[in-house]
């Protein structure tokens, strides 16, 4: 049988949700899981609970197994009628509804001894009747449920799914003839006294579940924590109350009780409660619970390379050779080397100190420990690891520890970096790396555990070649063999108080290093060679601090002319250098100032570097932007440090596009003067922040896209077109008509055309759905077919492509006398010269869609007839006619109004729908300029696609 999955969570309602928030911590509403699963509601509802007592009331349905023994022997099964009898075959009929078990027992046995002598009689409840209750309000399936005799308020409430979390467990109504009662499911949760949720139901009964009504939370290290109803009564809690139905408090002694409440404003206040028993906790508040203390007290630890790590007692007499012994020791201790962890009293930091395991163990080193001290005892694998690849790269001047380094190699590569000319980087470590060979092992966890034990161990380290199974780096705590070079590093890690300087951002090596008299920005940079190739050449910024004003400088500079050696600035003592990638620079100056139309488009995803950066550094190279528009690769805002030569901005935008022109640039100054730039003359003229630069392009003699003629023409194809080429000059250029050409029925469709056509259709389709929507709140009578008809009509208008044709001349000889018809053409225009056609379609309401025959003299009504006439949803009155040029004339079919009109071949006669389905709406009229256009539509659609 395969194991049941578990329940998955419950989702976290709102209530939960807002409680949470304000706890720092997930709290559920307390009582909830009383109830089984949807799917197990009604297990054992039917069941009756052990063996039936003997004061069981009987009633309608009820079933009893009747045992006859004697003069008659026979057992049945009878159950109780409608009328409340029990007839059992050959006798008369007992009247047992309201009867007791017992007393319907008794007589019965009258019954059979009367009508049998000698035979016994023997009744049991073989079935038990089903009651039905009305359960309404707060649950998972409110309705009538169908239950036992012997179900309880709980019971009716687990078939009906259980108390929703918004419906409350303590004012549950049972109602019934006798008056209500009031059921507070806590009671059985917390006390465990069933009270009166064990009150058995009646058939009939009523159960309601009002809304959850006001709610207390207890957070903090409690048994319970969670979410709690009030008493409807609302009396306010204690705050010991409030811990008490949290279950108590995790750890034994006194706690702190701080309150939570909203204000009238709904705003949030906290009080600190010094009186426990003081009623002060009502809806909306929240008991954060907390120990006095919750430190630990008269300990010392002894961690590492030890048989049972962990905590050891201390008192005042407790030494260093007192905590640690030989037998405390794994198999291969590293003796020479351990770290004592204690805290500084003054500053309550945490500091490593050396020790000699060795003199530990032979009595000769006996300090005393204070309280909270940890010794950390090294093994041979941790002592392998100071001479492993990864810590060798780093000694060998990689300042970057990989991807997946450990806490440990992070702190050594942050000391590397802070302490360029540091003891660890220039000492004897560092020149041993470079001829030694390591190897790839995990790091240990006491690396992990203390990051700082690493560099400590590798600053007391000596390069051992000989007398030991593996050459490499071995710390000694008690000072360095003879002949060794300089002493170790220092214990803790301290900042330096030599004058410093710090490279930050885009450069080869970042990290501090010593100022020494006379340094300058362009030492700092080696003349450019620090800084990365895609380095952002135009703006860097000294980041400066006078300790004697308190005041914070941001000097901007620019790395291109300090690299030249055209500029340069004197460094103090504490300054940071911040160089940035060309990249971020970009990004960072995209999402624009506060307000702006950029910035709001970077709201969702901002730049890292801005997320990185000091705002005020932010800020600066916002304020120091120049934008460049116009024929440059890289279009935007560009910062400079102070004013520039224009050659280098446009450089630094990646230079002139191809159809820029130089002598045609716009140079608009911060105050709003406008000057014109010949880029070719004026390189050099500065450009100071807050300018802006256009580069305008050339004026281009062809379109930037072609058209294409197809047809009835002598060399169709696409043609590039000069700017204001017309109609007749395309014909010309594609080799003129072809003889059978019939340029009355040239079509040329345009995408500005089109475009427009399809938003003409996508507004009357929001017009025709708004004026459904308004017909349906006036209330008057819409017939569901036109609403329905109407919602396919609006779907019609979206689908729909236009095509964008435009009504032409083509016909060269008009246009070679009449220049004012002769159109203008524009980019991807497409020109379709037909052939002479020798037929007129019917299209729209007709019977059969058709291409007649064209004959000179043929009416209208004759090449409707040809098509079969049209159908009842015609709509003749407003029949029209699509001329092969495109132009659409109404036709006058009708006898009041008829006329004859002369049908040009290639025409096509259009029959639209009537609109009388939809003449209950106002938008009736709409509709039916609406079933006009969707018919030419596609009466063009299909002239193109013939």
């Amino acid at each position: 049988m395969p194991a049941q999955s578990s329940p998955s969570p419950l989702p976290v309602t709102p209530l939960e949700a807002a409680y949470s928030a304000r706890a720092g911590e997930p709290l559920r509403q307390f009582g909830y899981g009383l109830f089984a699963p949807a799917g197990d509601a009604t297990a054992g509802i039917g069941a009756a609970p052990g063996a039936i007592q003997g004061n069981y009331v009987l009633n309608t349905g009820d079933a009893l197994l009747v045992t006859l023994r004697g003069q008659k022997s026979y057992s049945k099964r009878f159950t109780i009628d409608r009328n409340g009898q029990l007839v059992v075959d050959d006798l008369r009929p007992l009247t047992a509804a309201g009867l007791t078990l017992d007393t319907l027992r008794q007589e019965l046995a009258a019954l059979v001894t009367a009508t049998w002598p000698g035979t016994e009689a023997f009744a049991s409840l073989a079935e038990v009747r089903r009651i039905g209750v009305l359960v309404t309000g707060a649950v998972h399936r409110p309705g009538r449920q169908e239950i036992s005799a012997f179900a309880t308020v709980l019971d009716a409430l687990s078939a009906a799914g259980g108390v929703e979390r918004s419906g409350s467990l303590r004012t549950v109504r049972l109602m019934r003839a006798g008056g209500s009662v009031t059921v507070d499911l806590y009671a059985l949760q917390i006390a465990g006294a069933a009270g009166n949720a064990d009150v058995p139901l009646h058939d009939g009964d009523r159960l309601f579940i009002p809304p959850l009504g006001a709610t207390v939370a207890v957070a903090g290290p409690v048994k319970r924590p969670g979410i709690y109803e009030l008493l409807p009564s609302g009396n306010p809690l204690s705050a010991m109350e409030l811990r008490d139905l949290a279950g108590g408090s995790l750890r034994p002694g006194r706690g702190r009780f701080l309150r939570f409440g909203i204000g009238p404003a709904g705003e949030e206040t906290a009080e600190e409660i010094t009186d426990a028993d003081a009623r002060r906790f009502g809806d909306g508040d929240l008991l954060m619970f907390a120990p006095q203390r919750e430190d630990r007290r008269g300990e010392v630890r002894l961690e590492g390379h030890v048989l049972r790590p962990g905590p050891r007692a201390w008192t005042k007499e407790t030494t260093l050779e007192g905590l640690l012994s030989r037998a405390d020791l794994l198999p291969g201790p590293y003796l020479p080397f351990a770290a004592l962890e204690s805290t500084t009293p003054a500053t309550a930091e945490r500091s490593l100190r050396p020790v000699d395991l060795s003199a530990v163990l032979k009595g000769r080193d006996r300090r005393r420990l204070a309280e909270g001290d940890t010794l950390f005892v090294l093994g041979a694998s941790d002592i392998d690891f100071l001479t492993s690849e990864p810590v060798l790269d780093l000694l060998r001047g990689e300042r970057q520890p990989p991807q997946d380094a450990c806490p440990g190699l992070v702190a050594l590569a942050r000391i590397l970096a802070a302490e360029p000319d540091g003891p660890l980087a220039t000492g004897p470590q560092a020149r041993a790396a470079a001829t030694l060979t390591g190897a790839r092992t995990p790091c240990p966890p006491v690396f992990t555990t203390v990051p700082d034990l690493l560099p400590l161990a590798l600053g007391h380290s000596v390069l051992r070649l000989t007398g030991v199974p593996r050459p490499g780096f071995y710390p000694i705590a008690g000072g360095l063999e003879a002949g060794t070079e300089t002493a170790g590093a220092r214990e803790t890690i301290v900042e330096s108080d030599a004058p410093h300087y710090e490279l930050i951002g885009h450069v080869r090596r970042p990290g501090t290093r010593r100022l020494v008299a006379g340094t300058t920005l362009r030492k700092a940079l080696a003349d450019g060679k620090a800084l990365k190739r895609d380095v952002y050449p135009l703006l860097g910024i000294v980041e400066r601090y006078d300790r004697r004003t308190l005041i914070r400088a941001y000097l901007p500079f620019s790395p291109q002319e300090v690299a030249a050696g055209r500029a340069d600035r004197g460094l103090a003592d504490g300054d940071r250098i911040h160089l940035f990638a060309a990249d971020d620079i970009r990004s960072l100056v995209k999402s624009g100032p506060p307000g702006t139309e950029a910035a709001a488009d970077s709201e969702s995803e901002p730049p890292m570097l801005a997320a990185l950066l000091d705002p005020a550094i932010v800020a600066v190279v916002g304020e120091r932007t120049v934008q460049v528009r116009g024929a440059v690769r890289d279009p935007g805002g560009y910062p400079l440090a102070d004013r520039t030569p224009l050659a280098s901005l446009v450089a630094a935008a990646g230079g002139l596009s191809a159809d820029a022109d130089p002598a045609a640039a716009e140079l608009t100054e911060a105050n709003g003067m406008r000057s014109g730039v010949d880029l070719a003359r004026d390189a050099t003229r500065p450009i100071a922040p807050g300018d802006a630069l256009r580069i305008n392009p050339r004026p281009q003699a062809l379109e930037a896209r072609a058209v294409s003629i197809e047809g009835a023409v002598r060399r169709p194809g696409r043609y590039d077109i000069g700017r204001g080429e017309t109609l007749s000059s395309l014909i010309a250029r594609a080799g003129g008509l072809m003889d059978d050409a019939y340029p009355a029925g040239a079509i040329v469709t345009r995408e500005s055309e089109r475009r427009r056509e399809k938003e003409q259709f996508q507004r009357q389709a929001r017009e025709l759905e708004r004026s459904l929507a308004l017909e349906v709140e006036k209330g008057e009578p819409v017939k569901a077919e036109n609403v329905a008809l109407a919602r396919q009509l609006a779907a019609q208008l979206r689908g729909a492509e236009p095509l964008g044709r435009v009504v032409v001349e083509a016909d060269p000889a008009v246009l070679r006398t009449r220049r004012d018809l002769d159109p203008l053409l524009e980019p991807d225009d497409r020109i379709l010269i037909p052939k002479r056609p020798l037929t007129v379609a019917v299209s729209g309401e007709v019977l059969h869609p058709t291409a007649a025959q064209f004959v000179s003299g043929k009416t209208a009504e004759d090449y409707l007839d040809e098509a079969g006439g049209t159908t009842r949803d015609a709509d003749t009155g407003r029949s029209f006619l699509i001329l092969p040029d495109g132009r659409a004339r109404p036709l006058a079919l009708s006898s009041w109004n008829h006329r004859v009109d002369v049908i040009p071949p290639g025409s096509i006669l259009v029959v639209p729908r009537d609109p009388h389905p939809f003449d209950g709406l106002d938008a009736t009229k709409a509709i039916g300029n609406i079933l006009s256009q969707l018919a030419i539509t596609a009466a063009s659609v299909s002239v193109i696609t013939r």
